[in-house]
């Protein structure tokens, strides 16, 4: 993770440690664009007391970088065969979402105890060999419903929106719970599941399920490795009710990848099934949805998303961005009043947003709120170029608005130091002096720092501020990183 420009460059550029969105504006009336780094932790282990199974069950929880400094709730993906598949799992969802191609999750990663009993449905047939321990899948089922859901929703930040991830006897567990138990789970990646079990017991029983299915929404992915005999007949009999029985609101797919054996197929599976369950969270060409339908196409597509994955959803600044800098081009003042309205009730410090509303205020010949806007965009960035130059234009005296604060040396060398997010001990920020101006190191590349008062900072190249916190005898003991509204805390450590 890497910042890829120069100092003093006016090309856009990410902070990783800062792990939010970047914005940057190009011209007053110009796009706002952000580029993502989320980032998943190595999870923490967490035990409770399962009632339904009689016995302590272990999780692996990961969470999202700044999770523990923000408000944001996210939806949960439940990984069975937890420990096996905690790390692709999570390495894969960090990359979606730094792409956009999905949100930030918090992975539950189950570790199992009697995997045969609990992912098994019950053994009818007597054909193959006896199985003593198989047939708890109910059991377990009842206890993510009843207990571990639960228990995640009480001490985390989640969204109601849920997928389960299986592998093998975890895909048939997975092809279990959603003929059985549609209820539990909102999306689901079946890999390379084990419908052979009991002589295709399950896949008769889907063809009578899904006889009264027609209210179900929801997402199925299954995957097939290059598996075949009853394995792979199985699989192709259960999409072969799919297409016969689905409803039109359940989406799914099944993808045979013959290049991948029974133990790899797994990591391709999870991340063309989660691309899959989230198409349709994110908007990947907002422009030309705008210049088809208007504002309205965006709205309704959003609304259709809050619909399907059931919590309510609006566009992102990366979405807005873009859209109100093409209003501004094409003259659609109104459009971008709306737009930079709307970006700036989610965030009153984004002078980027200041800038695009006041353009749109002069499009209308509304000039007092021009100015407005204008001023307030330079108050919180005093080398705001283009709000400079536009008051100025507009005869506003800007005595009061120097484009330089002047902090004493003493307080700039209070700031110098390393820095740590707590969520990844491995994100360092380094303060340093750089001459008399403040600076910031990161991977080796050092970038420059104005001052907007005596204790915020913006990074010269980037909307990014830096607010510096002290204690009650005046001791530096951290920072707050402001990308977007959204803000990560870093604590100083020397």
């Amino acid at each position: 993770m890497t910042w890829s420009t120069r100092r003093k460059a006016t090309m856009t550029v990410c902070p990783a440690v800062l792990l939010l969105p970047c914005l940057i504006v190009f011209t007053p009336g110009a796009a706002l664009a952000q580029d993502a780094e989320p980032f998943l932790s190595l999870g923490e282990t967490r035990e409770l007391h399962s009632t339904v199974l009689g016995e302590q069950r272990q999780i692996i929880v990961g969470l999202p970088a700044g999770y523990e400094g923000g408000d944001e709730t996210y939806p949960v993906v439940y990984l069975l065969d937890g420990p096996s598949h905690f790390h692709h799992t999570t390495g894969t969802a960090r990359f979606l979402a730094r792409n956009g191609r999905m949100p930030d999750v918090i992975v539950v990663a189950i570790a199992n105890t009697d995997r045969t009993r609990d992912m098994s449905p019950p053994v009818y047939s007597d054909a193959g060999p006896a199985r003593s321990n198989a047939g708890g899948a109910d059991d377990f089922l009842e206890f993510i419903s009843a207990e571990l859901k639960p228990f995640i929703d009480e001490h985390y930040r989640t969204r109601p929106y849920a997928i389960l991830i299986g592998h093998s006897l975890g895909g048939l567990f997975a092809n279990h719970a959603l003929v059985h138990r549609p209820d539990v789970f909102n999306a689901y990646i079946s890999i390379s599941p084990s419908l052979w079990w009991d002589e295709q017991r399950l896949v008769a029983q889907a063809d009578s399920a899904f006889d009264d299915a027609e209210d179900l929404v929801g997402d199925f992915y299954m995957t097939m490795g290059n598996e075949g005999g009853a394995m792979l007949g199985g699989a192709l009999k259960f999409a072969g009710i799919l297409e016969a029985k689905a409803p039109d609101d359940f989406r799914w797919e099944f993808k045979l990848m013959e290049e991948e054996s029974h133990g790899s197929v797994p990591h391709r599976s999870t991340y063309y099934g989660l691309e899959k369950i989230f198409d349709g969270w994110n908007l990947h060409d907002p422009i030309g949805l705008y210049v088809a339908g208007g504002l309205e196409a965006i709205d309704r597509h959003f609304a259709r998303a809050s619909a399907r994955f059931g919590y309510e959803m609006t566009p992102s600044t990366r979405t807005l961005g873009p859209i109100g800098g093409r209003a501004l081009e094409d003259g659609n003042a109104a459009d971008a009043e709306v737009i930079f309205s709307r970006l700036i009730e989610r965030d009153p410090n984004l002078a980027p947003a200041h800038n695009g509303l006041a353009e749109a205020h002069a499009l209308m010949g509304h000039r007092d709120l021009a100015i407005e806007h204008y001023q307030h965009a330079l108050r919180i960035d005093p080398r705001n170029g283009p709000a400079r130059d536009k008051l100025t234009e507009y005869g506003v005296d800007l005595t009061d608005y120097p484009e330089i604060v002047d902090v004493p040396i003493s307080v700039l060398q209070s700031y110098v130091g390393t820095y740590v997010v707590p969520d990844d001990p491995d994100e360092v920020l380094r303060f340093l002096l750089d001459g008399e101006e403040l600076a910031v190191e990161l991977e080796g590349r050092t970038y420059e720092l104005y001052a907007t008062s005596m204790t915020r900072f913006k990074v010269a190249v980037v909307p990014v501020y830096v607010t510096f916190s002290s204690d009650e005898d005046g001791n530096v003991t951290g920072v707050v990183i402001d990308q977007a509204g959204e803000k990560i805390e870093a604590t100083r450590v020397n």
